[in-house]
């Protein structure tokens, strides 16, 4: 098995767990997040270095606004080494894409049910379905 697959098998199910984790807890453990940086060295391109400066970006909109946790951006980081620049552009876009999807129908689901959504929902699965589209699609 070469590298890239071995690292797309390894990561998906550690963003597998790492959902579950999420969804549960509102927690992403760091374990999870240093784990999927380790692989970066599976199949290592310095270029993919570029990747940070999307992790760089969430992490200034994660300060700015306080909507977004840490473990979130340290997830993206690590994710970021993996998927290189445009790897992690396309993650995000998709990852807010699944968001907005899922946001829309919770939200006229609550309507016509005359509630109102109270708690926060979890960022990491919406990052699982980013990552696979980015790889599966790109």
């Amino acid at each position: 098995m070469n590298g890239s697959v071995m690292q797309f098998a390894v990561i998906s199910a550690l963003l597998a767990a790492d959902s579950v984790i999420d969804i549960k807890t509102r927690e992403v453990p760091n374990l999870i997040s240093g784990a999927i940086a380790l692989t970066a060295f599976l199949n290592f391109d310095v270029r993919s270095l570029w990747g940070l400066i999307v992790a760089v970006i969430f992490f200034a909109v994660a300060l700015f606004t306080g909507k977004i946790g840490g473990g979130d951006v340290k997830l993206i980081a690590a994710l970021s080494v993996v998927c290189g620049l445009w790897g992690s552009f396309a993650l995000l876009l998709f990852a807010q894409i699944a968001m907005l999807v899922f946001y829309g129908i919770r939200f006229v689901v609550l309507k016509l049910r005359g509630k109102t959504a109270g708690k926060s929902l979890p960022f990491v699965p919406f990052i699982f379905i980013g990552y696979l589209c980015s790889k599966l699609i790109l």
